[in-house]
């Protein structure tokens, strides 16, 4: 496969709601007839990354096109309904683009926190997944091995992988000076995005035992309480949910507030004035800001913890910039992998025509001398190269691009002894086998 044959379709956090991601997220149980369907209906290779943030195909396809129009064909039949105000939000890379996609997605550069390390790990398992079920061929692996190896170039040479950290060491030190040890604390986590498990994920690790996860339905909610070990709820549950809850870690982002501060008063006068420590994670906020106004409630969002982990924006930038500067080379490294590749069928090719000739003379001049057979083989060999040469020398004239391929294909010098420069080229016709 080239790399021209390579194809991403899919749906993120860039292009649409949560709502939506929500509604064509693939569950596990679901995904081997889901891959199946890709296969059958234009990829040759496929897996499916379905996460909090994005529903992405990455595949491989000879017929592009019919690829294309299969993955989005999908995503628009799980919108069902709503296909004709959000297939908009399906967007289709092909050729390096799209390996440029992987690359950066791997990377975390296309997370809604740049740096998180979460999405490496979520790729890693949709891709084991998709080899489990024998939708990964040999061009796919290579792409997600390339990707790999730009993620991890990405995270040590960079300082990347330094802004969540910060924001999360933040987060829980100033949980820390509010209750004290995390261990005995109850957590409620609204909505299922990226930021949010991994905000979970480093409250788990000083501590957190006890969560309950949000979502906007009972089988999301669900399948995330699974990943985070917790209890489900919906978001119609929030109000309840809020009274047993010491940490609020919203990261919803829906465009409206899913913590109001009328519901966080009634929520602490039934929790008798224990205090609530507030992490509005989502962009745009979770969290109505006049909860910051009331007593016994402490409120913190992305820009506050950005402010207490002292992060360099400037720093952050430079990094950013030296993160797609690796992506790009991450990707020449692939195309120049890809079209060594497409050249090996060529000399295949021209091997067996070379033997096959040879075969031929022999065949019909078997008493002939060694010397006379190399002959009648060198002038064969050459004849359909000397009138492509002669055909290219008169629709190019002295810019012949076919005459510098064969002087670099066979390192043959010019005029002046330098070996693959312009020159003129010697058409003289080969000798006749027959002379």
């Amino acid at each position: 496969m080239a790399s021209s044959d390579y194809v991403v379709v899919g749906v993120s956090q860039k292009t649409s709601s949560i709502d939506l991601r929500d509604q064509i997220f693939v569950e596990d149980a679901e995904l081997p007839d889901v891959l199946a369907a890709l296969r059958d209906r234009g990829f040759d290779e496929v897996m499916v990354v379905s996460t909090c943030d994005r529903v992405e195909f990455y595949g491989v396809a000879v017929d592009v096109e019919r690829a294309v129009a299969a993955g989005r064909n999908l995503l628009e039949l799980r919108m069902g309904k709503d296909v004709d105000t959000s297939s908009d939000a399906i967007f289709c890379l092909t050729g390096d683009a799209a390996a440029r996609h992987v690359f950066a997605v791997a990377a975390s550069l296309e997370s809604l926190v740049v740096g998180e390390a979460e999405v490496l790990g979520q790729i890693k398992h949709a891709h084991a997944q998709a080899v489990d079920v024998g939708a990964v061929g040999a061009a796919l692996e290579l792409l997600m091995q390339q990707a790999y190896g730009a993620a991890k170039d990405i995270r040590t040479n960079t300082g990347i992988a330094e802004g969540p950290v910060s924001m999360a060491t933040a987060a829980i030190k100033a949980a820390g000076s509010l209750f004290g040890s995390l261990e005995n604390i109850s957590a409620l986590l609204i909505g299922p995005s990226e930021i949010g498990l991994l905000m979970v994920d480093h409250f788990q690790n000083v501590g957190l035992r006890r969560i309950t996860v949000a979502a906007g339905n009972a089988s999301r909610s669900a399948a995330l309480a699974r990943i985070v070990g917790g209890h489900s709820v919906t978001y119609d549950d929030i109000p309840n949910a809020l009274i047993g809850a010491d940490l609020v870690i919203g990261a919803a982002g829906l465009g409206r507030y899913m913590v109001t501060a009328e519901m966080l008063r009634r929520a602490l006068r039934a929790r008798r004035r224990r205090p609530v420590f507030v992490l509005d994670v989502a962009i745009p906020g979770d969290a109505d800001p006049d909860i910051a106004m009331l007593e016994d409630a402490f409120l913190y969002d992305l820009d506050t913890l950005e402010t207490i982990a002292q992060i360099n924006r400037d720093m952050r930038d430079a990094a950013m910039q030296e993160a797609w500067r690796l992506v790009d080379k991450h990707l020449e490294v692939f195309q120049t992998g890809c079209a060594e590749r497409e050249a090996v069928p060529v000399v295949k090719e021209l091997r067996a025509h070379f033997e096959a000739v040879r075969d031929e003379i022999r065949a019909s001049a078997p008493h002939a001398s060694a010397e006379e057979v190399s002959r009648r083989l060198i002038n064969r060999l050459l004849h359909e190269p000397f009138a492509a040469l002669r055909e290219a020398a008169r629709d190019a004239g002295s810019d012949n691009a076919i005459a510098l391929a064969a002087r670099r294909m066979f390192a043959l010098k010019d005029v002046y002894g330098e070996t693959q420069m312009r020159g003129k080229v010697d058409l003289e016709a080969p000798e006749s086998e027959d002379k």
